[in-house]
C-alpha cells in the first residue's frame, strides 16, 4: 500500500502517512501517483524559518561548549594552544556553513560560496592568532575549495538526474573519491612540496566496482527489470 500524496510505502495498519503527514481519508480525490514518479524533496520536509533558528542555535551551543572545552584543556596541559587549534579550526567551519544554510534565505549555491568565503577569513584569522600564516593558505583554504567545488558538481548532477534513486548514492560515492584524491595532493604538497599520489587511488579504485555495481542496480529497476531474476535469486 502506498500513499496516494508522496509515494511512500505504508504498513497496514497506517492510517497517516509518515513522510507528508497526510491521513489516508484525506487521500481519496488524490490520483495514485507511482513512488519512481514523485520529485525527490517533499514541502513537509522543509523547515521554517522558527525551526531553522531553533536548529542554528543547538547546532551553535554544541560547537562553543566543544570549542571551548578543546580550548581549556589544551591551555591546561600545554599553557598555549597547540592540538586544539584543529578542532577550533573544524567547529568555525561547520558554525560558519550552519550559520549561512539555516539564517540566509538563498538558494544553495550562494550559501555555499558565502560559506567558504565566511570560513576563510575564520581559518586565516585563527591561524595567525596562533603564531601566523602557516597552514590556512597552503592547506585549509585548498581542502575547503575542493570540498566546496565537489559539493556543488554533485549538487548539479542532482538536480540534473531524471530518476532520483540509487544513482545518487553511487555519485556520492564518486564525490568521496575525488575528495580522496585532492585531500592526498594537497597534502603532499603541503608537507613534502611534491604531489604525490598512494592511498588516495587505492581508495578511489576500491570505490570504482561499488559505483558500477550501484548503477548497475539502478537502472534495472529504472527499466522494471526483476533483479531476483536477473541473479538467479
Amino acid at each position: 500500500m502506498y500513499c496516494k500524496n508522496c509515494g511512500v510505502e505504508l504498513e497496514p495498519d497506517m492510517q497517516i502517512c509518515p513522510l507528508c503527514g497526510v491521513s489516508l481519508n484525506e487521500q481519496d480525490g488524490i490520483p495514485n501517483v507511482p513512488p519512481s514518479e514523485k520529485p525527490a524533496g517533499y514541502p513537509g520536509l522543509i523547515l521554517d524559518q522558527r525551526q531553522r533558528k531553533f536548529t542554528w542555535e543547538i547546532i551553535s551551543i554544541t560547537l562553543v561548549s566543544g570549542i571551548l572545552a578543546a580550548f581549556t584543556v589544551n591551555f591546561i596541559l600545554n599553557h598555549r594552544i597547540t592540538w586544539s587549534e584543529y578542532i577550533i579550526a573544524v567547529g568555525l567551519i561547520i558554525f560558519c556553513y550552519a550559520s549561512v544554510l539555516s539564517l540566509w534565505k538563498k538558494s544553495i549555491l550562494p550559501k555555499l560560496a558565502c560559506g567558504f568565503f565566511l570560513s576563510s577569513i575564520c581559518l586565516l584569522g585563527l591561524d595567525m592568532a596562533t603564531g601566523g600564516i602557516s597552514w590556512a593558505l597552503r592547506l585549509a583554504v585548498p581542502l575547503l575549495l575542493c570540498l566546496n567545488v565537489i559539493s556543488v558538481i554533485y549538487i548539479k548532477v542532482v538536480r540534473l538526474a531524471a530518476y532520483k534513486g540509487i544513482n545518487l548514492i553511487a555519485y556520492a560515492f564518486l564525490a568521496a573519491a575525488f575528495m580522496c584524491l585532492c585531500t592526498e595532493s594537497i597534502l603532499s604538497l603541503f608537507r613534502n612540496g611534491v604531489w604525490r599520489l598512494s592511498w588516495s587511488v587505492l581508495a578511489s579504485a576500491c570505490v570504482v566496482p561499488v559505483v558500477v555495481v550501484l548503477l548497475f542496480v539502478h537502472f534495472r529497476l529504472r527499466k522494471g527489470r526483476n533483479l531476483g531474476r536477473t541473479f538467479h535469486v
